[in-house]
């Protein structure tokens, strides 16, 4: 079975001098609490039979626990104890603090082209909530203190803040009982401040190039998009597929396997509760020009917002993703967090049984729409990444 604990708080909502606080809280709960030890968590949940992890994002922090469902119990009294009673010193601070700062360096600072994610979020979405990417900025990191964080778990972990599902080989009457067991006594009062998170549209064209110890240039094409669970969150999974993500996908075909001028393509959407980016990059290869490149991907760009696709490419994609989606949903922790996903951005868990359904609904004219006036009548970022000899 699975119990999962997601908490509405995510980067979005840290304050300025703070940006980092929610990943690093993501670590802090793993530290211990009044009742469990500072490994405790982990090693109860593995002598079980179990695993247990954490993710942040911008808009939530989500938690689960995948155990024996004999163990049910286990798993709640573990997460009531550290949502009641986290064990914040300022030892286990300085040591997740240490944590997240060597993550920062391995995945972003010192990691080829690492910064890309921290480079859409600053251009595309200027002045917004999510300007910040989700690790956050170093100094802030530091300057955290032991009372800053125990206003955080004060303030933002409780029941009210919190949707808690458990899902599988379940007793429903059972399972409500050590719920209200373990949770019910909690009386936190939440002292959230929630800030409107103003999306502001790309106002003009704009290029960034970044000197980087990389060996090949990446071109990214970056436009800001609605964000998850819209209209277009669906329409445009067809055209990331169309233009880049397959062997047959236009631009692969094109310019990976016919011309050679690229190494590799992709396109992929960051959806996010109230806006999202969508990406279309290249790897290129030596001797391609980088501004060519861009010309190359935004025309094929035009042609999708220009003419409908063809039966055969349209058919093909709507049956992988029609595909995709039935695969995902196989897995017990996926359908949860999911679920637990859409009723903290939506307050509707049954979004995810209509999923196929929308994305069966698409149809060819829409794709093209979507794309001309998403992409095409809006303005873009360039983010180039260029091995440190080509920089100007």
């Amino acid at each position: 079975m699975c119990v999962i604990l997601g908490y509405n708080v995510g980067s979005k909502d840290e304050t300025d001098g703070q940006k980092g606080i929610a990943h690093l809280f993501e670590h802090m709960m793993f530290q211990g609490s009044e009742n469990v030890s500072r490994t405790g968590h982990f090693e109860s949940i593995m002598k079980a039979g179990g695993v247990c992890n954490a993710f942040t994002g911008f808009d939530s922090t989500v938690y689960f626990d995948l155990i024996p469902s004999n163990n049910l119990e286990l798993a709640l009294w573990l997460e009531s104890d550290r949502m009641n009673s986290l064990n914040i010193t300022e030892s286990n601070l300085n040591n997740q603090i240490n944590v997240v700062l060597e993550e920062k360096k391995q995945i972003m600072d010192n990691a080829p082209y690492g910064t890309m994610q921290k480079n859409y979020c600053s251009n595309v979405l200027k002045g917004s909530l999510y300007e910040t990417f989700v690790i956050g900025i170093e100094k802030d990191v530091r300057a955290i203190s032991v009372n800053d964080a125990k206003a955080f778990h004060k303030n933002y972990y409780s029941p009210d803040n919190c949707v808690l599902m458990v899902s599988g080989d379940i007793n429903a009457g059972k399972a409500k009982t050590l719920i209200e067991k373990y949770f019910g006594f909690i009386t936190k009062k939440n002292l959230i401040t929630r800030r409107k998170n103003i999306i502001r549209e790309i106002e003009s064209d704009s290029i960034l190039n970044v000197p980087d110890n990389v060996q090949l240039p990446v071109v990214n094409i970056c436009f800001q998009i609605p964000g998850e669970k819209s209209r277009a969150d669906y329409v445009l999974e067809y055209f990331c597929e169309i233009i880049a993500n397959s062997d047959s996908s236009r631009l692969h075909r094109k310019y990976v396997y016919d011309k050679n001028l690229f190494k590799s393509v992709h396109a992929n959407k960051i959806a996010l509760r109230d806006a999202g980016i969508l990406v279309v990059l290249a790897m290129l290869n030596p001797g391609t020009d980088p501004a060519e490149a861009e010309k190359l991907m935004y025309e094929e760009i035009m042609k999708i917002a220009g003419e409908p696709v063809s039966d055969e490419e349209f058919e093909k994609i709507r049956n992988q993703l029609e595909f995709r989606n039935v695969v995902k949903n196989l897995k017990l922790t996926n359908v949860s967090v999911e679920t637990v996903k859409n009723y903290l951005d939506f307050k509707n868990a049954n979004l995810i049984n209509s999923e196929i359904e929308k994305f069966l609904s698409v149809s060819k004219k829409e794709i093209s729409d979507t794309a001309a006036d998403l992409l095409i009548k809006k303005k873009k970022f360039i983010l180039n990444y260029l091995p440190d000899i080509l920089k100007t």
